[in-house]
C-alpha cells in the first residue's frame, strides 16, 4: 500500500514537472521577447528625436543658403522633348529623334553661377548684349531677316548663361561656390579671408560635402578619418574662438547650427553616417 501511494506521489510530481516546466520558459521566452522589442523601439524613438533636434538646429540662414548638389542636380533636370517645347530659340540645337532624344538635359535657370560670376553680369551678356549685337551689326540686317537674326543671338547668349550656370557644374565647383559664399557671409571684411568664424564656415562646408558624401558611400574608410579630421581642426578653431571673445563664439556657433557639446566634447570617428 505504501509502495503504490509513493509511486502514485512520484508520477504526480512528474506530471506536474512535465505539464508547468515548458509553459514556464515559454512565458520568460515571450517576456524577453517583448523587452527587446521595447528596448529597439525606445532606440528608434531616440534616434529619430535626435534627428529631429538636429534638423531644427541645422535649420539656420547660412545653412539654407549652400547649394546642394543632389537637390541642386535633381530639381533641374527637364527632358529633351520639354526643353525644345519651352524654349523655342535653344530648340536648334536639341536633336529631333534619333540617338540622344528623350535624355535628361539641364535646364540652367536657379540662378547661381560658377566662377565668381554675379548675375548682373550674366543679365549684360544674355538680354543687353543680343540686342545691340544685332542693332549693330550691319550683316544681319543684308544677309538674313532681323527675326532669324535675333533668334541667333538668343541662342548664343542661352549657351554662355549655360556655361556659366552652376547647374552645369561639377560637385568641386559648387562647393567652391559654397566656399565663396562663407566667406563672404562671416568675413568681417571685405576680402577677410583668415577669421576664425571664416575658417570655421569653410571647413562647415567641407564637413558637409563629406557628410553628403558618406552617406552613400559608407566603406570609404579614407573619407571617414578625413572628415573626422575636419571635425577636429573646426573645434580648435572655434575653442581659439571662444578664448578671444565669447560673444562671437556663440554667434558663430548658432549660425553654424552647433551646440557646445559638439565642439568641447569628445569627437570620435563615426561608423556610419545617416
Amino acid at each position: 500500500m505504501l509502495r503504490s501511494a509513493h509511486a502514485f506521489s512520484q508520477a504526480v510530481r512528474a506530471t506536474r514537472t512535465l505539464h508547468t516546466t515548458p509553459a514556464l520558459a515559454v512565458k520568460r521566452r515571450n517576456n524577453r521577447k517583448a523587452e527587446l522589442e521595447a528596448q529597439r523601439n525606445a532606440e528608434v524613438e531616440a534616434a529619430r528625436r535626435a534627428q529631429e533636434q538636429l534638423r531644427k538646429l541645422k535649420d539656420t540662414n547660412f545653412l539654407n543658403s549652400l547649394v546642394n548638389p543632389e537637390k541642386l542636380f535633381s530639381t533641374t533636370q527637364i527632358s529633351q522633348e520639354d526643353a525644345a517645347a519651352a524654349s523655342s530659340g535653344s530648340s536648334a540645337f536639341l536633336p529631333q529623334g534619333g540617338e540622344g532624344a528623350g535624355t535628361i538635359r539641364r535646364e540652367a535657370n536657379s540662378g547661381h553661377f560658377s566662377c565668381h560670376v554675379q548675375p548682373a553680369e550674366v543679365k549684360l551678356v544674355t538680354e543687353v548684349a543680343p540686342k545691340a549685337m544685332v542693332g549693330s551689326d550691319f550683316r544681319f540686317s543684308l544677309q538674313v531677316m532681323p527675326e532669324m537674326a535675333e533668334k541667333s543671338a538668343q541662342i548664343q547668349a542661352d549657351i554662355v548663361r549655360r556655361v556659366v550656370s552652376l547647374d552645369n557644374a561639377n560637385s568641386s565647383a559648387i562647393m567652391h561656390y559654397n566656399i565663396g559664399n562663407a566667406v563672404k557671409t562671416f568675413g568681417r571684411s571685405d576680402g577677410d579671408s583668415g577669421s576664425p568664424e571664416v575658417q570655421a564656415a569653410v571647413w562647415t562646408v567641407r564637413i558637409n560635402n563629406l557628410e553628403d558624401h558618406l552617406r552613400g558611400h559608407n566603406k570609404d574608410h579614407h573619407n571617414r578619418r578625413a572628415y573626422t579630421k575636419l571635425l577636429h581642426k573646426r573645434a580648435k578653431m572655434l575653442k581659439y574662438l571662444k578664448r578671444e571673445s565669447l560673444e562671437r563664439y556663440y554667434l558663430c556657433l548658432k549660425q553654424l547650427g552647433l551646440t557646445k557639446e559638439m565642439v568641447e566634447g569628445e569627437i570620435l570617428q563615426p561608423k556610419r553616417i545617416f
